[in-house]
């Protein structure tokens, strides 16, 4: 009977027998093909992301910064790129800070067990996450527009909020959850033990939150701050809506490009748009590194939080309350939009606009098809990517790393535009088809889905990995039956929230939609823009439900498991 070749080595390991002259052991020649193998999958994988990312995020980013011509940078000067400008920076600055302390409110009544109310906060504070941001714009227009529900019906005004205050308000709402959404876990883990130590060194609340919560919150408040500034500055689809003559960057990329088809000079505007937000990007990438894991050293103790002194309780409840009831009108506007035949002009009850939207359902169901093909690209490719980069040696992991979080700082409307100049011409002539569409909403899903495999990967022991590997494991079968199974908690959380991002998606896509490929987002703003407000609102309300039943559905096959939002 032929002797097996793993007790063939160790036999002759350990009586010192020789291989025949000329031939290698068998273990060594079964260790050489596997590290081959390894090799080859090792290497295929980095191919893959490394060309993924060059190809959709650096070339089409380098290409956008060469784009402006001589003549496009002889009119920087000009007042309406000045005026842009300034407006774009005034209105970042304002509706950064009051969103963040909007989400920073929240947090801190998220983070106390003992108020009441906090089931209707995380409500409100999930909302503006799941939807498109563009609807709190949208919803505005009909509450406080100048044939607003509120400001003419109710109050008689013939005023509306459209220009710099409605942006605000409406960019405030709209982005107060990311806020919300940072600062919570941070919030959270201040142990209740200082906040006693404080009431027993006979410190008022107010001198403990001043001299042990904000402290302590303080790197997470500036990450917050970063975060939000980043979405602020890029937003499109509410200044798009309600900005009127209060010119932004953003849109004034946008006009350029489709209305006047002057690409030199939409591309010049992207590029001084980009300058503050990749300097957002690096200063958050910068405080995220330096800032340690630990918020509190030591146990955060069992006793409950200390009681909030009445006055504090009032004051807090009473704001949240009213930025609570704003948002429950501006998403009930939007649903009772869809069913008024014309809004300011006849309240009658109607079906037509939600007849409109199924008249318009290869947009919505093209939005849903998009979305969820973009999301299961993006998952796969973030978490060979995480794997590649935090997993492997492999040359150019950095740059791997690097050009995986950009596209968080780069405008939607800048990669619209430099995605329509790149992939005009042949060989990546992608303009006018369906997979374009999927592959940019890919690039703007890929940031979070990156952070997410990361953060769920470098939880993963190596030595599992080393385990496998010495017990005679190749790569290949590593990452499929190890790792890909340990990493089921990232895959679903990223599918999901990339399916979200993704299906919400505006600025990106507008500019690459055909008439016979359509999408819901972009068809939103094209009706209010022409005034159709009742057919917007039902195209709205039909991408709102599609979004909340892609979630529900995964929240009720995967229960306690999906943990998209931590609120």
């Amino acid at each position: 009977m032929a002797v097996p070749s793993t007790q063939r080595a160790v036999r002759e390991r350990r009586t010192g027998q020789e291989p025949a002259p000329g031939t290698r052991p068998d273990w060594q020649r079964r260790s050489r093909r596997r590290l081959l193998a390894d090799r080859i999958t090792v290497g295929t994988l980095a191919v893959y992301v490394g060309g993924l990312l060059v190809l959709l995020v650096l070339v089409p980013t380098v290409a956008m910064l060469f784009e402006p011509d001589g003549e496009a940078w002889s009119r920087l000067a000009e007042p309406r790129v000045a005026t842009a400008a300034k407006n774009t920076l005034v209105i970042g600055a304002a509706s950064t800070l009051s969103a963040t302390v909007v989400g920073f409110l929240f947090a801190y009544a998220l983070s106390r067990p003992d108020l009441r109310g906090r089931a209707v906060l995380r409500v409100m504070a999930l909302l503006p996450l799941i939807s498109p941001p563009f609807v709190v714009g949208l919803a505005v227009l009909l509450l406080f527009g100048r044939r607003g529900l509120i400001t003419h019906e109710l109050l008689g005004l013939d005023v509306s909020l459209l220009g710099l205050g409605g942006l605000w308000l409406v960019q405030t709402l709209a982005f107060f959850p990311m806020a919300t959404l940072t600062l919570l876990p941070t919030l959270k883990n201040i142990g209740s033990t200082l906040e006693w130590a404080g009431r027993d060194l006979g410190w008022t609340w107010f001198q403990t939150f001043r001299r042990v919560t904000l402290p302590l919150a303080f790197p997470t408040v500036l990450n917050a701050l970063l975060l939000v500034g980043m979405f602020v500055i890029t937003d499109f689809g509410n200044p798009v809506l309600i900005g009127a003559g209060y010119q932004v960057l953003s849109v004034e990329a946008y006009v350029q490009a489709v209305g006047r088809q002057d690409f030199g000079m939409a591309a010049l505007l992207c590029v001084l748009l980009f300058v503050p937000t990749l300097i957002l990007f690096l200063i958050q990438r910068r405080v995220l590194a330096r800032r340690s894991t630990v918020t509190v050293s030591g146990k955060t103790g069992s006793l409950p939080p200390a009681p909030l002194p009445p006055m504090v309780r009032r004051g807090l409840l009473t704001v949240l309350g009213m930025v609570s009831v704003l948002m429950i009108l501006i998403y009930g506007s939007i649903l009772a939009g869809s069913f008024t035949r014309a809004w300011g002009a006849d309240w009658s009850l109607t079906l037509d606009h939600w007849r409109t939207a199924l008249l318009r359902g290869d947009d919505i169901r093209n939005s849903a098809l998009f979305s969820a093909t973009a999301a299961v690209i993006t998952t796969i490719s973030t978490l060979v990517a995480a794997y590649v980069v935090h997993r492997t040696k492999v040359v150019g992991r950095g740059v791997m790393d690097g050009l995986a979080v950009l596209p968080s700082a780069i405008p939607g409307t800048m990669i619209g535009i430099s995605w329509l100049l790149t992939f005009n011409e042949a060989p990546l002539a992608l303009t006018g088809t369906a997979l374009i569409l999927v592959l940019v909403m890919v690039v703007r899903a890929i940031p979070v889905g990156y952070r997410t495999a990361v953060t769920t990967i470098n939880q993963i022991s190596p030595s599992i990995d080393e385990a496998a590997t010495d017990l005679g494991a190749s790569r290949a079968r590593v990452i499929v039956q190890i790792m890909f199974p340990l990493l089921g908690g990232a895959f679903t959380t990223s599918l999901v929230f990339g399916f979200l991002h993704a299906i919400n998606t505006l600025s990106a896509v507008i500019f690459l939609t055909s008439p016979g490929i359509g999408l819901g987002a972009p068809t939103i703003v094209n009706l209010a823009e022409f005034g159709q407000w009742g057919a917007a609102t039902g195209v709205a309300a039909g991408l709102m439900v599609v979004s909340f039943a892609g979630l529900a559905v995964a929240k009720l096959a995967l229960g306690s498991r999906l943990r998209l939002y931590d609120l």
